[in-house]
C-alpha cells in the first residue's frame, strides 16, 4: 500500500508542479551537477582537447537548465590548478594554460556558478604504497623527512589519508582554501562524504593516545573524531566567510544520518545547528521503491528536512543518483530497469517542496551518457523541465 501511495504522490507532483515549482526569479530551479576527477581527466586526455570537451559540457548543461557545476579540483591530494601547497594534477600538466581559470572564465560567460569540490583528507583509496604518492605532496615530504613526529600527519587504512587529528593537516587545508578563494573567483567551496575512512581504532591510535595524555576528561574515540571533523568544517566556514561572504560552503554527506555520525564521524546535525555550512547536499541515491523502506527516497527526504529545520539559514539541496539508470545492485535493479522517469519524479518532488532549495545530479558522464537507459531518464527529465 505504501508503494502505491508513493507512486500516486509522484504522479500528482509531476502533473501539478508547474504551478508550484520552487524556482528562482528566472523560473529555474537551483540545479547542479558534479563533475568528478575521472570525468575531468577524460576531458584533459581527450584527443579533441579540453577546450572542445568543455564547450560540450556547457552546451549540455544549458539544455538541462543546470546552474551549478561542482568541479573536482582536488580529489587525491593533487590540484587542478597551480598551488603552493599541493602538486599539479598530472593530466593538467600537458596544457600551457590554467585549466581551472579557463573553466571559471567560460562558466562566467555562460552564467554558470562554479563550486570547487575538494576531498580534504584523501590521498589514495586503493593502496598503502607510499612510493606511489606524488613526491611533491606534503604527505610524501612528511613521510620521508628526518622528523619522525610528523609521520603521524598521515594515516593508513587500505589507502592513505591525511590525519584529521593533526594541527599541521588542519593548517594545510585552511591555507589551501585561502589560496583557492584568493586566487580564483569561485562561487563555492564543496566537500563530499569522505572524512574518516574507517572505524578501526588503529587508524589514528598514536594521535588519540597523545590526546588522552593531556586531556583532563578525554572524549571517547568516536566523540574525539567527530570533534576533529567539526573543527575542520567550522574553521573552513570561518576562513571562507572572512575572506568572502558571498562564497558558499557546502558539504554532501551520505544519505544515512547515523552512518555519517558513527562510521564517517560526520556530524551533519552539529554543522546545521551551528551554521558551520551554508548548504547541505545529502546524497539521496535511492529510488522510491527501495526494498528497505527506511532508505526510500521520500523517507530519506523527510529525515533530512527534519534535520534542516533546526537552522533555516542552511540551505537543503538533494543529491540525485543519475548513475543508477544502469543499476548494479540487486536492490536497485527492478525499480530502475522498469521506470525511466525516476529522476524526473525526484526533481518534481524537490521543486514542489519549499523546504528543498535545489538538487545536484551525480554525475556528469551519467547525466549525458548516450547509453539507452541514461537517455530515457534524461528525456523524461527534459519533458518535465520544459
Amino acid at each position: 500500500m505504501k508503494k502505491v501511495l508513493s507512486i500516486l504522490l509522484c504522479i500528482l507532483l509531476l502533473c501539478s508542479c508547474s504551478a508550484n515549482k520552487n524556482t528562482n526569479e528566472n523560473g529555474e530551479s537551483d540545479s547542479g551537477v558534479w563533475i568528478s576527477y575521472y570525468e575531468l581527466n577524460s576531458m584533459l586526455d581527450s584527443e579533441k582537447g579540453f577546450v572542445t570537451e568543455f564547450s560540450t559540457v556547457l552546451e549540455n548543461c544549458k539544455k538541462l537548465k543546470i546552474q551549478n557545476l561542482y568541479i573536482h579540483t582536488r580529489a587525491f591530494g593533487e590540484s587542478l590548478y597551480e598551488s603552493q601547497y599541493f602538486p599539479l594534477l598530472k593530466s593538467a600538466k600537458a596544457y600551457d594554460y590554467d585549466i581551472f581559470e579557463f573553466i571559471l572564465s567560460e562558466c562566467k560567460k555562460a552564467g554558470l556558478k562554479v563550486h570547487a569540490w575538494i576531498n580534504p583528507y584523501r590521498i589514495s583509496s586503493s593502496s598503502e604504497d607510499i612510493t606511489k604518492i606524488n613526491s611533491l605532496s606534503p604527505a610524501f615530504k612528511w613521510l620521508n623527512d628526518t622528523d619522525k613526529q610528523n609521520d603521524s600527519n598521515v594515516c593508513f587504512s587500505g589507502g592513505i589519508y591525511y590525519n584529521p587529528a593533526s594541527s599541521d593537516v588542519l593548517k594545510l587545508i585552511l591555507d589551501s582554501i585561502r589560496e583557492l578563494i584568493t586566487q580564483y573567483d569561485v562561487d563555492g567551496v564543496h566537500f563530499d562524504d569522505y572524512f574518516y575512512p574507517t572505524t578501526d581504532m588503529e587508524f589514528d591510535s598514536i594521535s588519540y593516545n597523545e590526546y588522552k595524555k593531556t586531556a583532563q576528561t578525554p572524549l571517547s574515540l568516536g566523540d574525539w573524531r567527530r570533534e576533529n571533523v567539526n573543527l575542520l568544517i567550522s574553521s573552513c566556514h570561518t576562513v571562507i566567510e572572512y575572506m568572502n561572504k558571498d562564497i558558499v560552503f557546502s558539504v554532501s554527506p551520505a544519505a544515512d544520518i547515523k552512518k555519517n555520525l558513527n562510521n564517517l564521524y560526520a556530524d551533519a546535525d552539529c554543522w546545521i545547528k551551528n551554521g558551520y555550512i551554508d548548504e547541505i547536499i545529502p546524497q539521496l541515491y535511492f529510488g522510491f521503491e527501495y526494498p528497505d523502506s527506511k532508505f526510500s527516497f521520500l523517507n530519506l527526504l523527510e529525515e533530512w528536512k527534519e534535520l534542516s529545520r533546526q537552522n533555516t539559514n542552511v540551505k537543503l539541496k538533494i543529491g540525485l543518483a543519475f548513475y543508477k539508470a544502469e543499476p548494479t545492485f540487486d536492490a536497485d535493479i527492478s525499480e530502475w530497469k522498469n521506470n525511466d522517469d525516476i529522476i524526473a519524479r525526484q526533481v518534481a518532488v524537490c521543486e514542489s517542496d519549499n523546504a528543498v532549495g535545489g538538487y545536484v545530479y551525480f554525475s556528469y558522464s551519467s547525466v549525458f551518457s548516450q547509453s539507452e537507459a541514461f537517455k530515457r531518464q534524461r528525456e523524461k527529465l527534459l519533458e518535465y523541465l520544459n
